[in-house]
């Protein structure tokens, strides 16, 4: 456990001493699970059932679609499934598809304050070594919840005042092969040395930009992140090395990424506070920024019983995050869709409901959306919290309606109840599953704890088509 002191002696030595990257790994290697807190325990259930609806309801997009065929033709050794297509491939594709669909419709989960998407390539790795070798759902549980702290850790790093990552760059890709080559690691029991290894190497090859969200490369980031994770940690069993500091020092990762960043901050109170539990659960498939307006369309409609040929203009004011992520004014299909809040709010005060349909290529294109959208101006307001939205609508016969969500759904003052995610699961596991199959796996899912073999536990994902 790293106290604050202690935090305080690695700020003051982070250029010139390889602490934090063996701080973390040694937090890795001497975890144990029943010496996690029961929450914490209890958030790795559900960041796996979460990933796995995501990758269910992902499976069969178009840009998974594209990319599979290409794993299948260079396969190696065909020892993992790709999820929803019942074919193998090589550990590093299984990864890469599963990976990919995970994030494929925005659905994935995120840790609110560096907006990483956690799970999606920690749960890709993992399950792709599962069906290699055996592996007990405890140890797979541990695996996924240390891979998350990690990887949200390291996103503090970034984020963290005085710190200022560029804009362009995308979190997902620069944290995302690091959770993965832990989680990796710690299945693997590679020990200090080779996690050092796996951290360092995975920390080298991270990178990617906000430029390609809204496209098929944008989805190609998530499985990338689950590629090189796992890679990282496979060259690492092999004492492929690396430097024993990632982060901290003039050429470290901290400096390569951010301004002014203290790489130290990542292990302050290691061991003490857990990132996994600000994790957020997106009740809407699409940019978490995008919720809040979400949440104060669909109030109106509901609190007004609104009809959309009675909206003659809707002003929205957000925070500015909202505008640079998701300002997308025209999207033309399902991934464009997932960073224009101009979309969400126009379907949403269309339908009463914000949900996968909502997000459908056939939706977006809908003309009678797009009239609404262009009726839509939002504006950056300072003030505003990352979770919060305000509305003013301005009917046609000149009523003026307003609306306020201070805290959006799934945001960490209102998380999804579990309840609330096994619906979610269920919504898209009924997209290639009948609705007792899908009931199934979801109880195999929440019980995966007890499972001695995640292959038996799981098997029904992985039956050959």
């Amino acid at each position: 456990m790293i106290d604050a002191g202690s935090a305080q002696g690695f700020r003051e030595t982070m250029h010139d001493s390889p602490r934090v990257t063996r701080a973390l790994a040694d937090f890795v290697v001497n975890s144990r699970y029943d010496a996690l807190p029961d929450a914490v325990r209890h958030e790795g259930r559900r960041a796996f059932v979460n990933w796995l609806g995501c990758v269910l309801g992902g499976c069969r997009t178009e840009a998974v679609g594209l990319a599979l065929p290409l794993f299948d033709e260079f396969s190696g050794p065909r020892e993992a499934t790709a999820i929803g297509h019942g074919r193998r491939l090589d550990i590093f594709g299984a990864a890469f598809i599963n990976g990919m669909s995970s994030a494929a419709l925005s659905f994935n989960d995120t840790h609110l304050r560096t907006v990483a998407h956690p799970t999606t390539p920690v749960a890709a790795v993992l399950l792709a070594l599962a069906e290699r070798r055996p592996v007990g759902g405890v140890d797979l549980l541990h695996a996924l919840i240390l891979g998350d702290e990690v990887q949200c850790r390291v996103g503090s790093i970034l984020t963290t005042p005085p710190a200022r990552s560029h804009f362009a760059l995308s979190m997902a890709a620069l944290v995302g092969g690091i959770g993965a080559s832990v989680a990796a690691a710690r299945l693997l029991a590679l020990g200090e040395r080779r996690t050092i290894y796996a951290i360092g190497l995975a920390a080298a090859q991270a990178g990617g930009t906000r430029a390609v969200h809204g496209s098929s490369a944008g989805r190609m980031l998530s499985g990338e992140a689950a590629r090189a994770g796992l890679m990282s940690a496979l060259l690492a069993e092999k004492f492929f090395d690396t430097p024993d500091e990632a982060f901290a020092g003039a050429k470290g990762y901290a400096n390569a990424h951010a301004e002014n960043a203290d790489a130290s901050v990542a292990i302050a109170g290691l061991g003490e506070t857990f990132e996994i539990l600000s994790l957020s659960y997106k009740p809407y498939p699409c940019g978490i920024v995008i919720h809040p307006v979400i949440d104060v369309c669909l109030d109106l409609v509901r609190q007004f019983r609104l009809a959309p040929e009675e909206i003659e203009e809707v002003t929205l004011a957000v925070p500015e995050s909202a505008i640079q992520l998701t300002g997308r004014k025209d999207p033309t299909d399902r991934d464009k869709a997932g960073t224009s809040l101009y979309h969400w709010a126009a379907s949403s005060l269309f339908y009463g409901t914000a949900g996968l349909a909502q997000g459908a290529t056939e939706c977006v294109r809908d003309p009678r959306i797009i009239s609404l959208r262009d009726r839509i101006t939002a504006v950056a307001d300072p003030a505003l919290a990352p979770d919060a939205a305000r509305a003013e609508i301005r009917l046609r016969d000149g009523r003026i309606l307003k609306a306020h969500v201070a805290h959006a759904r799934g945001s960490a003052a209102r998380p999804l109840t579990d309840e609330e995610l096994s619906e979610k699961f269920l919504a898209q596991a009924e997209s290639i599953l009948d609705p007792a199959a899908a009931q199934d796996l979801l109880a195999r899912a929440w019980r995966l704890v007890e499972a001695k073999d995640v292959r038996g536990a799981l098997a029904p994902l992985f039956r050959e088509s």
